[in-house]
């Protein structure tokens, strides 16, 4: 099972729960169970100029990476100033809010884990009148720039994964980092590359931030770029290609948290 879309920033909308603990802020869903996902809720959310969203905490682990614009963070006590590229991780039961003081719209990705329940079903936020807990929160902030992305062939960050020529993945969020249920990470390819079919015991998700990609799953060939996002269920049998001429990236979550090995089952290990 897997599902493809593209992010439209006009169908973004004020979540019901924020509407009247928040100002400014939007979330468009790229990943959900309408789709057929039971692990994970993933989208884009947008903060404007002077929006805030108040002190809450969530019974699931949350994640996220900023893409545009600026963010004042408070998370457990402490308080952070985001820009583009940090990223960081929200423990489960963790209150934290969000402001954007600048003049310019904040646009971020965040991953949810185990998946969010459905509205009307039973709560799972919580917004709080001041923090009631503690969060080692130096520890679960990060920050990605172009100098950081390891060399494509180099040693894997990602746990049971072998280099694969023409394949970088800069780690952001795992089981190193902290997370329980999920990870998170951006992956680039070089021209050329590809990475052959093969299936997980896990969900994930794609946005492509830049170039163009191949993408096969379940049969299917799409030609993905920027904004175009694609989701793969457990036992989707996927693979990717760059067959362009510049990089492509695009920054991937996962639920539940991968395990330590047999992370990738390929159909070439198999067929005799």
């Amino acid at each position: 099972m897997h599902h493809v879309s593209t992010i439209n920033e006009a169908a973004a909308q004020t979540p019901e729960l924020y509407h009247t603990h928040a100002s400014g802020f939007r979330r468009a869903t790229y990943v959900d169970r309408s789709m057929g996902s039971v692990h994970m809720g993933t989208a884009i959310c947008w903060l404007a100029p002077q929006g805030e969203i108040h002190t809450h905490l969530h019974s699931f682990e949350e994640s996220f990476y900023l893409l545009e614009g600026s963010l004042e963070a408070r998370i457990g006590d402490q308080r952070h100033s985001l820009q583009p590229g940090n990223f960081g991780l929200i423990p489960t039961g963790v209150p934290h809010a969000f402001r954007n003081a600048a003049g310019k719209t904040a646009r971020w990705l965040e991953m949810q884990a185990p998946q969010p329940r459905p509205s009307g079903y039973s709560r799972d936020t919580f917004f709080v009148d001041a923090p009631s807990a503690t969060a080692p929160s130096d520890s679960l902030l990060g920050y990605f720039d172009e100098s950081l992305l390891p060399r494509p062939g180099g040693p894997s960050q990602m746990e049971g994964f072998n280099p694969t020529t023409g394949v970088a993945i800069k780690m952001f969020v795992d089981r190193s980092f902290g997370a329980v249920h999920q990870s998170l990470f951006l992956i680039q390819y070089q021209p050329g590359s590809h990475i052959d079919p093969h299936d997980h015991t896990f969900e994930e998700s794609y946005l492509i931030v830049s170039g163009r990609v191949r993408a096969t799953a379940d049969g299917k060939l799409y030609n993905l770029g920027p904004g175009d996002v694609i989701w793969t269920g457990v036992g989707c049998i996927h693979s990717f290609e760059n067959a362009g001429t510049e990089p492509v990236r695009w920054i991937e979550t996962q639920a539940p948290l991968p395990p330590a090995k047999e992370v990738f089952r390929f159909e070439k290990d198999w067929v005799k």
